[in-house]
This record gives C-alpha cells, structure tokens and sequence, in this order.
C-alpha cells in the first residue's frame, strides 16, 4: 500500500482519488434514491389495489346477503291465498371509484359475470312464473329463484374468500352463519327435489303408455277417457309413487 500513499501525495493522484471517491459517492446515492422510489411506488400501488380491492368485497357482502334472502325465500301468501315474494331481486351496483385494471383479470371475468348471471336468473323464473308454475303456490317459480340466486351467491362468496386471502381485506362479521354451506345445502336440497319430480313424471308416463297400450283398454268408451280430469291424473300419479 506504500505506492498508493505516495500517488496520493501528489496532486494529481489527490485529484484523481478524489474524483473517484465522489463518482462512488454519488453511484451511492442514485442507487439508494432509485430504491426509495421503487419501494415508495409499490407501496402506493399495494395501497390502492388494496383500497379497490374493499370496495369489490363490500359490493360482494351485499350481494351474498341479497342472495340469500332470495334463496330462502318461500313467498307469502295474499288475501286470495296466491303467494308472493317477500325478498327483490338482487342488483349488482360496481362503485364507479372501482379501477378494475388493478384486479387480477380472472377475478375481474368473473366479477363481471355476475351480473349476466343475474339478468338469467329473473328471466328464467319469470319464464317458468308464466309457462309452467301455477297459482296459488308457484312451487316453480320460488324453487327457480332460489336455485338460481344461491349459485350466484356461492360464486360472489367463492371471490370474496379469494380477497380475504390475497389482500386481507375487511369483511362483515358472518358469526353465527355460514352463507357458503348455506347456499350449497339449499342447491343439494333443490337437485334432490327436482330429481324426486322427475323420477315421479317418469313413472306416471310409464304407467300412461302401459294403459294406452294395453288391449284391455280397447273397450272403454271414448267419451268416458275424454273424461280423464287433472284430479283424475294426480290421484293416479300419487298411486304411481307409492
């Protein structure tokens, strides 16, 4: 290290050190600087995605708790005995402060399916409410609702989990319920009553061709079969199923 000492004795290897110690110096200082700005813009980015990602999940809490009044559902009846709805029909309001470019574009999809799913949903069961459900009951009609509206609040609590997670965003206090097994156990309720209806369609057909095609039946008077009533059809169904 002696020579370093003696070239730093003289003018020019003093100007030259000190040359090379400010470059250093200052390299220094941009790389620390540039790192502020890195850290200080992901940190004001984690923030807002943060932020966005609350609204989305409070507009989600409302939509859970609009399913679910849907989906439980069974109507009221009037003064002529017709039942009626008790719960609207949810609607889907995005914040319009919401910046979707800063959800993750497969949560985003689908976020905005949810609506679609919606729209489906009424027309579907104000399809069945006039084609195939019948007063007083509307049996159809509500079980359509209910179907429907606790799918579509099983996927907005699917994405609320996933905000939960990624983002530990705030959430309501859901306590003493659980909306997740809540949808699923009124989904499983409704496929076994449908599949129970349609096992019982099933066998009244059956039954209806037998007795078209048995020859037994050649003889009977054509006007009396006319005479076959609606009440005449059940009772036979209720036979059928037991």
């Amino acid at each position: 290290m002696e020579w370093l000492t003696k070239f730093a004795a003289t003018d020019f290897g003093k100007v030259l050190l000190t040359a090379v110690g400010t470059l250093i110096i200052t390299g220094f200082g941009i790389v620390i600087g540039g790192a502020k700005d890195i850290f200080t813009d992901w940190w004001k980015r984690r923030r807002q995605v943060r932020y966005h990602a609350m609204l989305l999940a409070v507009t989600l809490d409302q939509l859970i708790d609009d399913c679910t009044a849907v989906a439980f559902d069974d109507g009221y009846p009037d003064t002529d005995g017709v039942q009626h709805p008790t719960a609207p029909n949810p609607k889907i309001e995005w914040p319009s402060q919401l910046d979707w470019t800063l959800i993750p574009s497969k949560m985003m999809y689908r976020c905005l399916l949810l609506p679609g799913m919606v729209k489906s949903a009424e027309e579907s069961a104000s399809f069945i409410a006039e084609n195939v459900s019948c007063p007083p009951d509307y049996d159809e009609y509500f079980e359509e609702l209910q179907d429907r509206f606790s799918k579509i609040g099983l996927a907005a609590v699917t994405i609320l989990d996933e905000l939960k997670q990624s983002y530990d965003v705030e959430h309501q206090d859901r306590a003493h319920s659980n909306p997740k097994s809540d949808f699923e156990g009124q989904i499983k309720k409704i496929e076994k009553s449908r599949g129970e209806e349609h096992e019982r369609q099933r066998k009244f057909m059956n039954e209806m061709h037998v007795r078209a095609s048995d020859s037994r039946y050649d003889a009977v008077d054509p006007d009396q079969t006319m005479s076959f009533s609606a009440s005449d059809a059940k009772k036979l169904a209720d036979d059928i199923s037991q």
